[in-house]
């Protein structure tokens, strides 16, 4: 496969490294290369970029971007167009050899929604990356990407883009993942420090309602409640978001019980 090409940009199935800061002497050595072919069930090649910059057809149509094959596995369905049944979603199986080596049936449809709602709906990307720092309980980084958003310098690919302000972030739902809040994240995933960082920032909970150690903390490292400093304006309560569902963190917290009962015991959600 070394001489295969990629079907969009006609370019060897490789990556190029860049020459190495540290090497005193980099014109002496050729630049180093990676594997970055990814095959279709076609059998067409592509760089994951040059397919990822084709996502939005491809979802549109579920077709090759190259041959026009039908890609999901399983062929079309010839009752798809009279059932009135929810269709499942489709799996787009895939052979991906990059520098980690092959990953033999890799569904790149998920990879290829997420990158066709974003190139539509640019202003989404940093809370997608809210929600998945929710989900890691990363919240150093939740603030730091709050505070970025916040900065009047801060960049954008995209002058006529507008970007959600930090109390939208806060209450921004998921249109890929049931329209779940950034706190609905936290709560499932079990995050409890993104969860009491989430209601700090974006609810009018009683300062009183939070354990003592969560204020101080809070209040240490200057960070605003709903309405205050960067949170102008209030935004939408995020207790009483609802997602696809109609559930609010109120409900999720009951599904999952304890320890996540005692917050609604608390008085949080009234």
């Amino acid at each position: 496969m070394a001489t295969a090409r990629c079907e969009s940009c006609a370019d060897f199935l490789v990556f190029t490294l860049s020459p190495d800061d540290d090497d005193p002497n980099p014109s002496s050595s050729a630049p180093a290369t990676i594997p970055d072919d990814l095959a279709l069930p076609c059998g067409c090649h592509f760089h994951w970029q040059c397919l990822l910059d084709k996502s939005a057809s491809i979802t549109a149509t579920l077709t090759c971007p190259n041959c026009a094959s039908y890609l999901p596995s399983g062929g079309p369905s010839s009752s798809s167009s009279s059932s009135t049944a929810a269709q499942p979603t489709p799996s787009i199986l895939t052979h991906y050899t990059n520098e980690g080596g092959v990953q033999p049936s890799l569904d790149i449809y998920p990879t290829l929604l997420e990158e066709s709602f974003l190139s539509a709906n640019p202003s989404a990307r940093p809370a997608r990356a809210f929600h998945t720092l929710a989900a890691e309980g990363e919240v150093q980084g939740m603030v730091e990407l709050l505070t970025d958003l916040s900065s009047p310098d801060s960049d954008s690919d995209d002058d006529d883009v507008t970007p959600l302000t930090p109390a939208q972030l806060l209450a921004w739902r998921d249109p890929l993942n049931g329209l779940r809040s950034a706190l609905h994240v936290a709560l499932e995933a079990g995050q409890e420090e993104a969860v009491w960082l989430l209601l700090w920032l974006g609810s009018a909970a009683k300062g009183e309602d939070f354990p003592g150690a969560v204020v101080e903390v809070a209040r240490g490292l200057g960070l605003p409640r709903r309405g205050e400093g960067i949170l102008a304006g209030g935004g939408e309560d995020v207790r009483f978001v609802r997602d696809e569902r109609g559930r609010s963190a109120e409900d999720v917290c009951l599904e999952l019980g304890a320890p996540w009962t005692r917050l609604v015991e608390g008085g949080l959600f009234t």
